[in-house]
């Protein structure tokens, strides 16, 4: 069995913002399958099925990004799953615009998703995959201002670097069956 967790705010008014990339990406996988998508008293959706031979259920918590690590945790438990079994997707605005990194056991990298996980599992033993969406720009429209980061991971994507988004996008769900079938040095040599 996997779990694929995909990141992001749940509500319709996060649904295009660059932090949400992670639940764009296992909606993309779920529609590829056709697997329909399921709200119950969990703190998370989920959706079920079979890739290459292996039951693998696709979630999207249903807390806030900084919450992320409970409804994981109550995933595991109701799962019976070892952190092993975890697939983390989120956003990472250290890799460049159209980027994807396999990667398992690492830290946070100041994720702060990823550190509620970590922190709810007392662990980082489990995979992710890195979807780049590049830093903000080091000026913002103003002389003498910045965009925080913070705010830059709640923006939607512009026209252009959608069209990026949607080949690294589509270039994670077919990672996915590579993964289970090949493993991870497989798909970092593949994909990165």
């Amino acid at each position: 069995m996997k779990l694929i967790v995909g990141l992001g705010n749940p509500g319709h008014d996060y649904a295009n913002h660059k932090h949400n990339i992670g639940f764009w990406m296992v909606d993309e996988l779920a529609k590829s399958k056709r697997w329909k998508w399921e709200k119950n008293s969990r703190p998370y959706e989920e959706t079920w099925g079979d890739i290459e031979g292996q039951e693998c259920y696709l979630v999207k918590p249903l807390t806030w990004m900084n919450l992320s690590g409970q409804a994981v945790k109550a995933l595991l438990k109701e799962k019976k799953a070892d952190t092993k079994d975890l697939i983390v997707v989120h956003d990472d605005i250290d890799l460049a615009l159209g980027k994807m990194r396999w990667s398992f056991g690492s830290g946070s990298g100041g994720h702060n998703g990823v550190k509620s996980i970590i922190e709810q599992l007392g662990t980082q033993d489990f995979h992710r995959i890195r979807l780049g969406i590049g830093r903000p720009p080091a000026h913002g429209l103003l002389p003498g201002t910045h965009v925080d980061p913070a705010e830059y991971v709640l923006e939607p994507f512009s026209v252009k670097e959608l069209e990026v988004v949607e080949g690294l996008v589509s270039q994670a769900v077919q990672s996915i069956p590579d993964f289970l079938k090949h493993g991870l040095q497989w798909v970092q040599n593949r994909y990165h």
